[in-house]
């Protein structure tokens, strides 16, 4: 398979939506509409809040799952070295615990986890505490994943690290999944500027597609699209 025909096939295992997604997304931006944007800050003020009181340390959880985050040049990018870091901490200050990297291969020629687990190993963790998976290519699609592997814990309180920005959301999914989260951030406090104002907006967008697309699911009992997002 050549080099386009790769790119092209991540892209639609990304996108993997669906007409039912893209229609939800439609009612969602409907119902933005409807509230003169009301709904949406609603869910902003919850993606803020979330982002700006998450703990750093205390959390409880015999398992650390770190949410991957996209590449640059195949190399760890800020972001992610910041969520690594965190679990190195948390690991470090209990050794008992185990850590899952999920995220697969989002544009570059090696997986977001495995990635991961290399910054990791160079940091003095022990590879039989690290754990990978490699195949996911979103956030629902990580915690998917991440339920999977945790199927004997399932019903355990785990921790999940991720951004402060992200959180809200990767709460939000991981809820719907029947997973009992418990967050923490990465970085050690939220820092407002452009650029991270404009992560919390876009986030509290998603997650607005997330709720309506659920709520509208269950209402209409559209068991397809309620079998993608539970």
């Amino acid at each position: 398979m050549n080099g386009g025909a790769m790119a092209s096939r991540r892209f639609a295992r990304q996108l993997g939506m669906g007409w039912d997604g893209l229609a939800m997304l439609a009612l969602s931006n409907l119902l933005l509409l409807a509230t003169l944007g009301l709904s949406g800050l609603w869910l902003l003020r919850r993606v803020w809040r979330i982002a700006r009181d998450a703990p750093v340390a205390g959390v409880d959880g015999d398992w650390i799952v770190v949410l991957g985050a996209r590449l640059i040049h195949d190399q760890v990018a800020p972001g992610y070295a910041r969520r690594l870091r965190r679990a190195a901490a948390l690991r470090h200050a209990d050794p008992r615990r185990r850590i899952l990297l999920v995220g697969g291969h989002t544009g570059g020629s090696v997986s977001e986890a495995e990635r991961g687990r290399e910054f990791l190993r160079a940091l003095g963790l022990p590879a039989a505490g690290l754990f990978v998976e490699d195949q996911s290519l979103n956030t629902l699609d990580n915690l998917r994943q991440a339920r999977r592997l945790l199927a004997e814990d399932g019903a355990r309180p785990f921790v999940l690290v991720t951004s402060r920005y992200h959180l809200a959301r990767s709460q939000a999914l991981a809820c719907g999944l029947d997973l009992q989260p418990v967050l923490c951030a990465a970085e050690d406090r939220l820092r407002l500027n452009p650029p991270m104002l404009w992560r919390l907006v876009l986030e509290a967008w998603y997650l607005h597609w997330y709720e309506v697309g659920k709520a509208w699911s269950r209402w209409t009992h559209n068991r397809h699209s309620l079998a993608r997002i539970t």
